[in-house]
Parts: structure tokens; C-alpha cells; sequence
């Protein structure tokens, strides 16, 4: 009964064995003899994906974007798939030992290559040709086999120097402004203001936005310091800059946009007011030349006034002021000036004089009473 015991458990043992064995695979011609409690060819399944933390590429050129296995072995049987950051649709595929661009995203179109000169050795990086600012980003590197995968990521940072920074005065305003602005930049840059001592001028005000090409522009404005020059510093995260200095203060007086607004408010008004006197001038020296132009009229004018009619007597051949010839007629001809030595009685005209009218008195006042008569 013992014995018949021991041979059934006997035989329970070898059924075991034998099932672990088959279950194993120990004695398969595919399998080598396991090495511990791993085999073989589970161990040379074993890798890791490495790549470089980032790649840094100009706005325009090809890069590279490293991957490979760590250690060494042949990928050509292998998947190896390149996204960011959606797994689908792929910036490119290797798989079934070909490149698929079925599934690709549109931006990459034509424009990706796994380089696979030395893929056998598990080196495998991606070309990217005539990169653009959409490219930059992080980018996924997956590689799978039969029974086991792995993953690295590397960082795209495209790059791209923006223009010459401009320093122009504020015209909008009256204010001792100015303002500096530069487009075309990658990545996102700054602008640093400094005076002519190196001292840092902070902005009152400062934007940056994206220009139509997904390039980044930046504009700044400042209240002007008191130095003599003033310096506009554009740069970016990967120390490349532009920079430009502007003089804005000559022989120590202030070259700004208020002085220029100044001097308008006093240039305008001095032109008005040297207009107006040419005007008054020009307006003077044309009534200055009526008036020398007409001597004889004021020369008659005196003349009149003295030759006016004396007592209601009137010279004989002349008709002033109050005289008529009808005056002549009744009074007789008593001329202004004396005749004959015999001046009029009780009047003194020009040429005539008192001893005149003395010596001749009689004769004169004869002539007037029988004047008077008639």
C-alpha cells in the first residue's frame, strides 16, 4: 500500500515537471538555455530611448532631432513614432521597416525624414526641413518592439533675430516721450532702456504681440531722462540682441518734442505779428506819398485863407472863399496886393506895410469912400 502510495505521488511530480517545462519552453530549438531567472532574449529586449534635453534651430534652416537606444541594437524591426503633443496625427512614422505619411499632420508635409544610416546601432534622428515658427515646441520620440517600449521628449526652440530697434519721439503727445519698437523676433523677447551712464530707464509702458508669421514684436515707450544719449536694447532668451542709441539732448538743452511743440507756439504768432506791421508799414508809406504828392493844394489852401474878402471887400480879380463876381461888380477892383504904393484903407495885405498905408493914407481912403458911394 506504501509503495503504491509513493509511485501515484511519483507520478504526479513528473506530470508537474513536465507541464513547467513545456510551459517554459525549455528544450525549444527557438529558445537558448535560460541564464537565471531571465532568458536570453528577454534580456536583449531590454533598452531605453534617449535624446538631447533641446536642439535650438534659425527661423528658415534644417534640424535634427536626436534619438536613439540605450544600449546599442538593431531598430529596423521596431516602431518609432515622432508627435508632439498629440499622439495623433504624427509628425512622422517608421513602422514595418518603411516611413508611413498617412497619418501626418499637414504642417510637416514634405518636410520630415528619419534619418536611418545607422539604425541598426539604434540611431535614429529626425530631420525637419526649413523649420518655421509653429515648429517649436516639444516633440515625442516612442519607440516599441514585440514585447516592450519606450520614450524620450526633446525641445525645438526656433529661433529668429527681429529688426533693428527704431527710437523715435513721441508725436502724438506733448510730453518728453519717446518710444522704441522691433519686429521679427523667436522667441518671445525683451527690451531693456538704458541712459547714457548704463543706468536701466524704466518703460511707462511696454506690449509685445505676435505679427502675422507668428513672429513677436515688441514696442516700448519711456519719459525721456536727462542725459545726453539714449540707448534701446531688443533681445531674446538665447542671448540674441539688437540694439540702437539715439542722441536726445544737445549742448545740455533738451532736443524733445515739447521744445519743438514750443517753438511753433512762438514761431506762429512772431510771423503774424511781422505781417501785420509790413502791412501797417506798406499802408503808412502810401498815404505818406498822397500827401507829398499834393504841395500846390495846401500852398492855394493858405493862400485862400489869407486872401479871404476884408470887411466885404473883395481883391479885384480874384474870387476866394465868400467872394463872388457879383462882389467885384459892386465893391470895384481893390487888389490885394498894393498898387501903385496905394494899399487899401484899413488893410495890410502881403507886400504892403503901416508906413503904407500912412503915406498914402489919403489917397487910400478917398478911394474907399467913393466906393462906398458909387
Amino acid at each position: 500500500m506504501e509503495r503504491s502510495d509513493f509511485a501515484v505521488g511519483s507520478v504526479v511530480v513528473a506530470l508537474i515537471f513536465l507541464v513547467w517545462v513545456s510551459a517554459a519552453g525549455f528544450g525549444s530549438d527557438s529558445v537558448p538555455v535560460p541564464l537565471g531567472p531571465y532568458t536570453h532574449s528577454h534580456l536583449l529586449t531590454q533598452f531605453k530611448v534617449s535624446s538631447t534635453i533641446s536642439v535650438v534651430a534659425a527661423l528658415g534652416s534644417d534640424v535634427l532631432l536626436p534619438c536613439r537606444l540605450i544600449p546599442e541594437m538593431n531598430a529596423e524591426k521596431m516602431e518609432i513614432r515622432w508627435f508632439k503633443p498629440r499622439y495623433r496625427p504624427y509628425v512622422h512614422l517608421y513602422i514595418n521597416g518603411k516611413d508611413d505619411y498617412s497619418i501626418q499632420m499637414p504642417q510637416f508635409a514634405n518636410r520630415t525624414e528619419l534619418l536611418k544610416e545607422n539604425i541598426t546601432r539604434g540611431i535614429f534622428p529626425l530631420k525637419i526641413r526649413n523649420v518655421t515658427a509653429q515648429d517649436s515646441g516639444e516633440y515625442y520620440c516612442l519607440v516599441e518592439s514585440s514585447d516592450h517600449h519606450g520614450r524620450t521628449t526633446v525641445q525645438l526652440q526656433v529661433t529668429a533675430v527681429g529688426s533693428l530697434p527704431v527710437i523715435s519721439p513721441n508725436t502724438y503727445t506733448s510730453n518728453d516721450t519717446a518710444f522704441c519698437e522691433s519686429c521679427g523676433w523667436l522667441p518671445e523677447p525683451s527690451l531693456i532702456w538704458t541712459d547714457t551712464q548704463g543706468n536701466r530707464v524704466i518703460p511707462s509702458k511696454e506690449k509685445v504681440y505676435r505679427d502675422e508669421k507668428s513672429l513677436y514684436c515688441i514696442f516700448s515707450i519711456i519719459s525721456l531722462p536727462d542725459s545726453s544719449n539714449i540707448t534701446c536694447t531688443v533681445l531674446n532668451s538665447v542671448n540674441q540682441s539688437k540694439y540702437h542709441s539715439k542722441q536726445i539732448r544737445e549742448t545740455g538743452l533738451p532736443v524733445t518734442c515739447r521744445d519743438q511743440y514750443s517753438r511753433y507756439i512762438v514761431f506762429w504768432p512772431c510771423l503774424a505779428a511781422l505781417i501785420v506791421s509790413f502791412g501797417y508799414i506798406y499802408h503808412q508809406s502810401k498815404e505818406l506819398k498822397r500827401l507829398l504828392a499834393a504841395p500846390d493844394n495846401c500852398k492855394q489852401n493858405a493862400r485862400h485863407s489869407e486872401e479871404a474878402p476884408v470887411n466885404g471887400i473883395c481883391a479885384a480879380g480874384y474870387t476866394p472863399n465868400g467872394c463872388t463876381p457879383s462882389d467885384h461888380g459892386t465893391h470895384g477892383n481893390v487888389p490885394s496886393a498894393p498898387v501903385n504904393g496905394i494899399c487899401a484903407a484899413g488893410y495890410v495885405p502881403i507886400g504892403s506895410t503901416s508906413s503904407d498905408h500912412g503915406t498914402q493914407g489919403k489917397k487910400s481912403a478917398d478911394h474907399s469912400q467913393s466906393t462906398v458911394q458909387v
